[in-house]
């Protein structure tokens, strides 16, 4: 039994989130442990920053509208440590290309949600960043 759960354990994939606005992170966290992912969460994205796990997580669902840094100044941070991560960006306005176009040109297509969105299209979007869609 022991060895079953910890071959289920290995298999989630871990998502890190990081939205200072407290209710989205909870949603966001309840919805996706609902669903079998591992996921940790952070309001505070220095606080992020300190506790992030090497080449520990599959996806990061990022904000991008932060107080205190822009969500694409923390992924280039982010990915400084691992360029491995795939990434999420939400946003509840306008996307912003400007000083950040590096970011745009290195990203796919599907790496956007807006806000507000459900939890089917989020874990639908979730699917075909991590998975590429499956059937």
């Amino acid at each position: 039994m022991l060895a079953y759960i910890s071959k289920v354990i290995e298999m989630s994939k871990r998502i890190l989130v990081i939205d200072d606005e407290p209710d989205v992170n909870i949603t966001l966290r309840k919805v996706l442990e609902k669903n079998g992912f591992i996921v940790d969460s952070y309001e505070n994205l220095f606080l992020a920053l300190e506790n992030f796990k090497l080449h520990y997580y599959d996806l990061l669902i990022l904000d991008i509208k932060m107080s205190k840094m822009s969500g694409f100044s923390s992924y280039r941070e982010i990915k400084k440590r691992d360029d491995k991560m795939k990434v999420c960006f939400l946003t509840a306005g306008e996307m912003y290309y400007g000083s950040y176009s590096d970011v745009f040109s290195s990203l796919p297509a599907n790496c956007f949600i807006r806000k507000p969105i459900t939890n089917d299209e989020l874990l639908e979007h979730i699917d075909r960043i991590i998975y590429g869609g499956r059937e």
